[in-house]
């Protein structure tokens, strides 16, 4: 009875450690896969840097004024006219929808919206 009980708790160790190494090597997988998407999040914000530093390089408008005035002639562009510019006034009203709208935080009444004037 005694050995039947010994052969017991040695199985319950040998599982117990190879459940304790499984869950070692889940545990190092994941931190390797947490490493590598926190390495990418830092290439992405540094392509983010970079892209801005281009954005911000290309919209210089001694640049710009160089593009349209060697494109001019295919470009056709004219200077803004005061005819142009309007008010919000002057603008058309978009209508309202005031139909439920699901999963919408405020109820699901757009209608609990103010009103745009």
């Amino acid at each position: 009875m005694l050995k039947i009980v010994n052969l017991l708790f040695l199985i319950l160790v040998v599982v117990g450690a190879a459940a304790v190494y499984d869950m070692k090597m889940s545990t190092e997988h994941l931190t390797e896969r947490v490493a590598e998407l926190q390495r990418q999040i830092e290439k992405e914000k540094e392509d983010i840097r970079w892209y801005k530093a281009k954005w911000s390089a290309l919209n210089q408008p001694s640049r710009l004024q160089g593009v349209v005035d060697r494109y001019n002639a295919y470009l056709q562009l004219e200077p803004l006219g005061a005819d142009q510019i309007t008010t919000v006034d002057a603008l058309p009203v978009k209508p309202v929808n005031l139909q439920p709208v699901s999963g919408d935080p405020m109820g699901g009444y757009a209608s609990r919206l103010p009103a745009v004037q």
